[in-house]
């Protein structure tokens, strides 16, 4: 049909407005296709290889080890295979700690993606992320603790999957710390203090009724970590919980702006063609004719940000899919996992929504019988809206009462504008966010609050007398119940007038309250909605017993569910000896000593921190840069369509003496006020929601990020929302220059 030489023609002309709609279309669409593959392919990899390879259901270290005899006896009476597994944390400098297992036949089992396994004295295996960040190659020679090792190959196990020194560590440092395997003459000839850990697995994938307690009744037992409690094997499928909400919030936002932007491009383009769309129907053409030809403005925007979205999300998630499995230490078993729904989902789903509101747009305006539509359109009737009506319109000069009213005449427009910059201010925020709270998080839990240098947690239960300028404490993992919701809590009984650890709510030391009750964290408050006054239960699943106890306060550590009460009451609840402790803090650190289980490191948590404080900045950067292009886009196209709406009126103001400078303030200017007022309201939308987004994963990630705003970040992101503004302005100004006197001229002989 001839008109569809029309569309080519129009897009021409308008090319700007209609590349700007694509590109949104295909923002969305590629934000969606590469985040749902990458997850996609990250599950995938994750499922095949926790159950190929044997991932525990769970382990455990005792104090005094364990005969063979005892774990076949368990095995047979809870249907679970035990293995003992014997590991080595060797320092191989001041700051970087590898952890050696010798090999598993059962449970655990390592995945070799190069070289070979070790086979022979003086071989070993590492992880490849660490191998990779202190330079060491398959083929290399290396040295620990005196004894020459060559590196044979890169493994990967399934209980590292998120490769953290300790349960309670929440970011991976793979420079720092990292896994290897080797064989058991190597590890006996490796000078190291040893561990034992057995591993237990199962095909219910969980801890057998009972099971714990009778391990307590034959050894003490230091540490129990099943499955569902273990930060290794369970961040990994936290990230992608929290990963496929996001699939769908950020990309269904930009999909809305882009669908809105056509509607609004298609609801111009009609009002402009009212007589000739008059004419054609007077000719003869019936609706659906007009309908399918409008509509191919719809199918040309859908057709092709679909189709470059598919392309760009399909290509950016391969990549992306090998920065998630680098980062959670998983080996590239499938390459790529092709999810066909996804696709689908991403093609229809846009275009659908697109052609579907064009078409109640298109057959709103074809409704109207041709000889209205030939006549020019009716002027309003001069009645004043309600917003007109405020006296804040009527004062003023003129410019000042023009702008006010192409503004409040002008809803849809101010709404667009307004939820564009509302997007691009909550964006950016998350990002300023987030970056602030890593550093309060770091000062407020590992500075003010724990004033430590080390923690060392012992074999056995301490009775003696502590050493001078120690603190010594017990902890213990117990259940604590509020009403109906329950959480798994490490519990410490501390004393209150220690020094290594300021129990702080607002710079208010909370220690004192502990002879009243308890001190809990903020991660614990939120995950059991505790307030100061509430009364929690607190279980101890090794003899049934249960102390109730109240808040007292809510401490500003933002890791890990903790509850703090004071010594003896924690050894009572226990049943352990009055003065007795199982671990101390310290400021010097510790020598090497068989009695010594686990030594904790607060330097080298802080350092992960700061080692992933330049991933954060970049991720900041990022963030900017998406909520800048998504800005421009949006405003500019907004901006557009206000200088060709309003050219007859430019046109009537340069043939009156209205500089450029002048038209623009009169006409670009005028929504200046929203962008402002959408800004500021942003700011707590944006707190409110980082806020929501953290309550609802801290049960699986065990931190919460203090959602703070400051005045440098309301400054630098009010910086960055004036500057998308200027530039969109300063696009459209081009176009503005462009109007031509003879505009208004051409519109009095309409």
């Amino acid at each position: 049909m001839i008109l569809r030489k029309s569309i080519t023609r129009t897009v021409k002309e308008k090319k700007f407005q209609y590349s700007g709609v694509i590109v949104l279309l295909m923002l969305a669409v590629m934000l969606y296709i590469s985040l749902s593959m990458a997850i996609s392919t990250l599950e995938g990899r994750n499922d095949q290889f926790t159950e190929e390879y044997n991932q525990e259901s769970f382990h455990f270290v005792t104090g005094e080890p364990l005969s063979r005899e005892q774990l076949n006896a368990w095995e047979i009476k809870y249907s679970t295979t035990l293995e003992e597994r014997r590991h080595q944390d060797i320092d191989i400098d001041q700051d970087t700690t590898l952890r050696l297992f010798e090999p598993t036949e059962k449970v655990n089992l390592a995945y070799i993606s190069t070289g070979t396994m070790p086979e022979k004295r003086g071989e070993v295996v590492l992880t490849k992320v660490f191998a990779e960040e202190n330079g060491y190659e398959v083929g290399d020679e290396i040295k620990l603790n005196g004894v020459a090792i060559k590196i044979t190959g890169f493994v990967y196990l399934p209980d590292y999957i998120y490769m953290v020194e300790r349960q309670t560590d929440i970011l991976s440092n793979a420079e720092q710390f990292g896994v290897g395997m080797t064989t058991k003459e190597t590890l006996d000839e490796i000078e190291g203090s040893e561990q034992f850990e057995v591993l237990g697995l199962n095909e219910a994938g969980d801890v057998p009724d009972g099971f714990r307690a009778e391990i307590s009744e034959e050894a003490s037992l230091l540490q129990f970590v099943s499955r569902q409690d273990n930060a290794r094997i369970q961040f990994v499928e936290s990230e992608i919980e929290g990963a496929k909400t996001m699939i769908t919030t950020l990309p269904l936002f930009i999909l809305v702006l882009s669908v809105a932007m056509v509607l609004m491009l298609m609801k111009r383009r009609l009002d402009m063609q009212r007589k000739e769309i008059g004419t054609l129907m007077a000719l003869g053409y019936r609706k659906r004719e007009l309908i399918r030809h409008y509509l191919g403005y719809a199918w040309f925007v859908g057709l092709t940000g679909t189709i470059l979205g598919l392309a760009a999300g399909g290509a950016l998630s391969i990549p992306l899919s090998n920065i998630y499995a680098n980062y959670f230490n998983l080996p590239q078993i499938s390459f790529f996992d092709f999810n066909p729904w996804v696709l689908v989902i991403g093609f229809v789903i846009p275009l659908l929504l697109t052609i579907i509101l064009t078409v109640f747009v298109i057959s709103r305006t074809l409704n109207t019988d041709p000889l209205t539509l030939l006549r020019p359109k009716e002027m309003s009737s001069g009645k004043k809206s309600l917003m007109e009506k405020l006296q804040i319109i009527n004062k003023g000069g003129f410019i000042q009462r023009f702008r006010l009213r192409l503004m409040v005449r002008s809803k849809v427009r101010s709404l667009y504008i307004f939820l564009g910059v509302m997007f691009s201010t909550v964006l950016l925020m998350f990002g300023l966010i987030t970056f602030n709270s890593m550093d309060r998080l770091v000062e407020s839990t590992y500075q003010d609050i724990q004033t430590y240098d080390y923690a060392v947690y012992f074999n056995t239960l301490q009775t003696d007398r502590s050493k001078q300028g120690v603190s010594p404490f017990t902890m213990s993992e117990v259940m604590v119940s509020l009403d109906q919701e329950e959480a798994k809590v490490n519990m410490f009984g501390i004393k209150p007038q220690t020094n290594h650890l300021q129990l702080l709510n607002d710079g208010e030391r909370l220690n004192r309250n502990l002879t009243e009750g308890a001190v809990i964290s903020q991660p614990l408050a939120a995950v059991l909605n505790v307030e100061t006054g509430d009364r929690l239960v607190v279980g101890n699943s090794l003899n049934d017993s249960e102390l109730e106890v109240k808040v007292k306060g809510i401490a500003d550590i933002f890791i890990g569910n903790s509850l703090y009460l004071p010594l003896e009451k924690v050894n009572e609840f226990l049943g352990f000896p009055k003065g007795s402790y199982t671990a101390v803090w310290q400021d010097d650190k510790p020598a090497s000593n068989d009695n010594v289980f686990m030594v904790e490191d607060k330097q080298k948590v802080i350092d992960s921190f700061e080692s992933t404080s330049g991933a954060t900045r970049y991720s900041v950067i990022g963030m900017s840069v998406f909520a800048v292009i998504i800005g421009v886009i949006v405003l500019t196209l907004l901006t557009n369509l206000i200088v060709e709406e309003n050219s007859p009126s430019i046109s009537l103001f340069k043939v009156m003496g209205y500089h450029d400078k002048e038209v623009s303030k009169l006409v670009l200017s005028v929504y200046t006020p929203i962008v402002l007022i959408s800004y500021f309201l942003s700011i707590p939308l944006s707190v409110q929601a980082l806020q929501q987004t953290m309550n609802s994963l801290v049960e699986q990630t065990g931190f919460l990020l203090p959602a703070e705003i400051t005045w440098w970040m309301v400054i630098t992101g009010f910086g960055v929302i004036v500057l998308t503004y200027w530039i969109s302005l300063h696009l459209s100004k081009r176009k503005l220059k462009q109007v031509s006197l003879q505009e208004a001229l051409k519109k009095q002989q309409d």
